[in-house]
């Protein structure tokens, strides 16, 4: 069995060491979405605007108090917030269905590769961690769902353990990540207004390799 996971451990490692993406265009990809859902109520010349690149990235958001598109973190993007379940702010955008995952994955994917109005090339190199991290966890404070955030520098099982301020288990959340970074989202809805503290660790070969701990806050 040690040489099996040691196997698979290898061929994860030749699997993602030099993975290449394509890149996320903006004015096929990106723009169409918002045309097609957005800009009948956010086209104008007040608030956020998304008639254009130009425009998008000099929007600042009211309740987020900063620029709605963030380069190179979706995370920390007033826009990404909005468009998914339960934002921070609000009701969640468009108002009517909201955007189909497929396009919010592809929205995020541009964010992340630096919002770019136009691709640097048809691919990008993927620059792989040297070393576990974590990152922290947003929106924080947060009601009812955060995402918890993290580095690999390879494919592993991941293991989330949440505890009251008293240190009482309350959730327990175990996964499969790949080599890089990792958002995973928690809910802590059914639970009351306080700190929470949390922690991070991965499953290499049969040991346990803490990431990180961290504290959230959780307001109702």
């Amino acid at each position: 069995m040690k040489f099996f996971n040691a196997f698979l451990s290898a061929l994860f490692i030749i699997a993602f060491s030099t993975p290449t993406i394509a890149q996320v265009d903006y004015a096929s990809e990106i723009q169409p979405i918002f045309n097609a859902n957005c800009t009948s109520c956010h086209g104008g010349n007040g608030g956020v605007n998304l008639r254009s690149y130009t425009a998008l990235m000099s929007s600042v958001g009211n309740n987020y108090g900063s620029n709605v598109v963030v380069p190179g973190d979706p995370d920390a993007s007033g826009l990404v917030d909005k468009i998914e379940p339960n934002p921070q702010f609000g009701n969640r955008m468009p108002n009517s269905s909201g955007l189909a995952q497929s396009e919010i994955d592809l929205i995020r994917q541009w964010i992340a590769e630096g919002a770019n109005e136009v691709a640097t090339s048809s691919e990008v190199d993927v620059q792989l961690p040297e070393s576990f991290r974590l990152i922290g966890n947003y929106p924080n404070p947060f009601n009812p769902s955060t995402n918890i955030k993290f580095e690999m520098p390879e494919a592993a099982q991941y293991t989330i353990t949440i505890y009251s301020i008293h240190g009482t288990l309350l959730m327990e959340s175990i996964g499969q990540a790949t080599a890089g970074v990792s958002s995973i989202p928690v809910q802590l809805g059914q639970n009351p207004t306080g700190v929470y503290i949390y922690r991070v660790s991965a499953n290499i070969n049969g040991m346990n390799t803490l990431i990180g701990t961290g504290r959230m806050t959780l307001i109702k």
